[in-house]
Order: C-alpha cells, then structure tokens, then sequence
C-alpha cells in the first residue's frame, strides 16, 4: 500500500513479505506516530496474524499507560475481526535518561527469547528539517539517529526481524494521514506525546508544552496533546 503526502511517501507492508509473520509485536507508547503505524498495520493484518502491543511505562511517569489502553480499546472497535492479542507492559525506574532505551531493549529481548514476537515494528519518525527545527525550537534533545537520508526501513540483524516504515518520513506525514483517514477525532485525542513529569503536567492532567515531544507535535499538528493550543 502506497501512503502519499506533500511530505513524503511510504510503501507500506507489500515489500518486505511481512504476510510470513504470525506474531507481530508492535512498540505502543500511546503517541500519534505509533498509533497510526498500529492503524495502518491492523488494515492489512491477514487471519492468521496477531498483533501484540508492547508497552514500557516509567513508573515515574505512568501515564502513557493509559493512553495506551484507550488507543487499543479504539483500535479493537474499529476492526472487530482483527486479532490483537495480550498486551505487552513493562514498568520500569531509571536512574538516567539512556536507562529508557536500555529497558526497552531488555523487554523486547524477553518477548524475542520467548517466541511471543516473530518480528518488531517500530514508529520512529524522521526529524524535523533543521532549517524548521531552528525555527521552532526543536535543536535541543534531538535523536542523531532520526537524521540523515534514506535510513532502513527493514533489516533482520541478529534474525530479528525490524521494520521502521516511517524512518525516513517527518511527523508531518503522519499529521496528513490522520487528516486524510479521519483520525483527528477519534484517536488523536487520547494520544499523547508529551513526556512532562507530574509536576510540569498538574498531575498528567495537560502536556507541558515544553518539551522536545510537544513541540514536535504542536509543529505538526498546530496543536499539542488533546488539541490543546
């Protein structure tokens, strides 16, 4: 399936044989890059799939957990015959920020040992072009590893299998396609990129507008977490 905006495109699926894999896992952290890869995946999910929603929650900062079950609950509304089978949560500490990537990759192994996935989609997008990250202040906190052109989209290092099919697209495409599928109703709602603590959030209760994630998202979207202005 070709998805095309003014932003870029993407071919989504159809290359890379995905339909050989019978136990999909997919990294949800309850952000709109995720949940669009979740809805464009439960699209083409043959009968004899399961997808399996992977889950890490900071116990510091819980409440991407629950964005996560909303977005799921939506998602099992909108394709009823889909399987989507027990969600995959890990609640961890850390003690500094690389501990996040460190966990993740820990509960992933954990999934791939057991044989609960046979192959790992993740919803990383590109970064903001520099010349719009200058403009809207989105140079500080930025992943070197979402930069450059024409990164992978699919590898099976190790023999296991990843597939990252908006690596080389910017948040901006995904702002179009919730557009153009109608999901800035329903599900970009109870989405949330922000990734503020209890105290810059009054208790999770609204994004900080501040960080990195809220940013990107405000510059995508023209608004933060819940349509927030």
């Amino acid at each position: 399936m070709i998805y095309e905006t003014q932003y870029g495109s993407i071919d989504f699926w159809s290359p890379y044989n995905l339909e050989r894999f019978s136990k999909i896992g997919i990294n949800l952290s309850g952000g709109c890059d995720s949940s669009l890869l979740l809805y464009f995946t439960l699209k083409e999910l043959k009968p004899h799939q399961t997808i399996i929603p992977i889950t890490g929650v900071h116990n510091a900062r819980p409440s991407n957990i629950w964005n996560v079950e909303e977005i799921v609950l939506l998602m099992q509304e909108l394709f009823p015959d889909k399987n989507i089978g027990e969600h995959a949560v890990d609640y961890y500490d850390k003690a500094f920020e690389k501990d996040k990537v460190n966990k993740h990759r820990e509960h992933e192994q954990k999934l791939w040992d057991a044989k609960t996935i046979e192959v790992l989609f993740h919803g990383r997008t590109a970064n903001p072009p520099i010349e719009e990250a200058e403009i809207h202040n989105l140079t500080f906190k930025r992943e070197n590893q979402r930069d450059g052109n024409e990164k992978f989209v699919y590898h099976e290092n190790h023999n296991r299998p990843f597939y990252v099919p908006f690596n080389n697209v910017d948040k901006r495409f995904i702002s179009e396609n919730y557009k153009k599928f109608n999901l800035m109703e329903e599900l970009f709602p109870i989405t949330a990129s922000c990734v503020g603590y209890a105290k810059e959030t009054d208790n999770f209760t609204k994004p900080c507008r501040e960080c990195w994630w809220c940013r990107e998202k405000k510059w995508a979207f023209g608004m933060y977490d819940g349509g927030v202005q």
